[in-house]
């Protein structure tokens, strides 16, 4: 988890991400998987994330509009209710 008093882990994870690439590998994913993009994310735009669910067999995509990267914290419960429905099924 980053600790955002710690400026060091914020660079840490950057090295981590510029190194650590398995995109090509996301075919190999067979079990059934939810992705949520939002529709303002400048750091995991939606057109990635599309890209990621046609590369994986069982994936769903769900978008939240005019929502952004932290759509976690700022749409808590429309995340959780499409995590719900996504278990539900």
């Amino acid at each position: 988890m980053i600790n955002p008093s710690r400026p060091q882990d914020i660079i840490n994870q950057a090295e981590a991400m510029k190194t650590h690439y398995t995109f090509d590998k996301l075919g190999e994913i067979k079990h059934k998987t939810l992705l949520i993009a939002a529709s303002h994310d400048r750091q995991t735009p939606v057109s990635v994330m599309e890209e990621m669910n046609k590369k994986m067999p069982n994936s769903e995509l769900k978008i939240i509009y005019e929502a952004g990267h932290f759509m976690t914290l700022s749409r808590a419960s429309e995340v959780n209710k499409i995590i719900l429905d996504f278990l539900e099924n």
